[in-house]
């Protein structure tokens, strides 16, 4: 049996060993998404962000407003398995405060995603909402990337410690 709470903290804890201290954005790759291991693999997109000095309230709720709104349509229609928005007290030593992630159900659609977010943004499901200042006002980009889906298989008579 394969808990879903457990698979979501062992791929954030693999990110998190891949790009904490990271203090600048990664050197752009030719990399594509890895290849899957089987079509049922889901695959994570994260991105780690930094918030500007007093405005991470803002930016979470600019967040919830439209990033999570996007990703509610994507998710009806069962191209986004799940997605989260983390936050941390910001802190300049760890070098980033929210940490976005978004489940495609595999490489496949993660590949297309582009093209999937483009169409909800132009459907009559998606309404964009106004906020104060654009995102890209309240933030800087750390480092992001795609992760496979790390599948640990805990027997189901096993109890929790």
């Amino acid at each position: 049996m394969i808990r879903p709470n457990l698979v979501v903290a062992l791929g954030a804890l693999v990110v998190l060993g891949l790009l904490s201290g990271c203090g600048e954005a990664p050197a752009p790759s030719d990399e594509a998404a890895p290849a899957p291991r089987d079509i049922s693999t889901s695959v994570w997109s994260v991105d780690l962000i930094r918030t500007l000095p007093g405005q991470q309230a803002e930016y979470l709720r600019n967040i919830e407003a439209n990033w999570a709104g996007a990703r509610r349509i994507a998710q009806d229609r069962q191209v986004v398995l799940s997605y989260r928005a983390l936050a941390a007290p910001p802190d300049s030593a760890r070098g980033w405060d929210v940490l976005l992630m978004t489940e495609y159900a595999d490489s496949t659609t993660w590949a297309d995603r582009e093209e999937i977010f483009a169409s909800i943004f132009a459907s009559p499901e998606y309404v964009r909402v106004p906020t104060a200042r654009p995102s890209s006002e309240l933030r800087a980009f750390v480092a992001g990337g795609v992760v496979m889906e790390a599948r640990v298989d805990v027997p189901a008579d096993r109890s929790d410690p």
